[in-house]
């Protein structure tokens, strides 16, 4: 949901903010993302992404969640499930291919000896949620959280390439090359469910009432 390009429609740019998501929930309070757009909810740096992930991880009572710095210029979230077992959590493309998804990185757990845990203070008890954000959020998790990561990863490189965020133009011809392949194969009902979210919300299709699998697909492959 939170990476860039994911169904909550961050767009990664460099923004030279502190690792911290305030100013994504800052964006979103002062104005509330609409269901059917097809433009960026909030603009944050990769840090800020991870640190957005780690601190909704947090309010879901899961433990271990903090940021890795792979490199020197760059931050993901690394979840530490036991002290042996360490999950790597990428929320941009940089420094990955096209089809990189959950857990797929070219970086090593290794790299970084401890992962702090990341308190979720970014948006303190008191402060309102307001209705159409809360909507907007609770809504977007319902039609996609249930799809497949190759699923997921598809939609998500085609809106983060229209975003013109933290992937390569090359990575199009994968967008159109997997939403070939998944025409020519049978769907599970929750990833129809995500493509005709997509496709009535983003891309266009609103004008139809309820836009098809196939032409949500077709729009995907050109």
């Amino acid at each position: 949901m939170t990476r860039d390009g994911g169904p909550f429609r961050l767009r990664w740019s460099i923004t030279d903010r502190d690792p911290t998501a305030r100013h994504i929930w800052a964006a979103w309070r002062q104005k509330p993302p609409l269901a059917s757009s097809d433009a960026p909810s909030a603009t944050a740096e990769c840090d800020e992404l991870s640190a957005l992930f780690a601190g909704l991880a947090r309010r879901l009572d899961v433990r271990g969640v903090g940021l890795f710095w792979p490199t020197s210029n760059h931050t993901i979230a690394a979840w530490d499930v036991t002290p042996a077992v360490r999950v790597l959590v990428p929320t941009s493309q940089i420094f990955l291919g096209c089809d990189a998804t959950f857990d797929q990185t070219t970086f090593l757990p290794s790299k970084q000896r401890v992962v702090y845990e990341l308190r979720a203070t970014d948006v303190p008890d008191a402060v309102p949620v307001p209705r159409a954000l809360a909507t907007f959020l609770l809504d977007q998790i319902e039609h996609y959280a249930g799809a497949s990561l190759d699923m997921l990863a598809m939609l998500r490189t085609h809106r983060a390439l229209r975003f013109d965020s933290s992937l390569p133009a090359a990575c199009g011809a994968y967008a159109a090359a997997a939403a070939k392949s998944l025409r020519a194969r049978p769907l599970s009902p929750p990833d129809r469910r995500a493509l005709m979210r997509y496709g009535s919300t983003e891309l266009g299709l609103a004008g139809l009432a309820a836009p098809s699998v196939e032409e949500t697909l077709e729009r995907l492959a050109r």
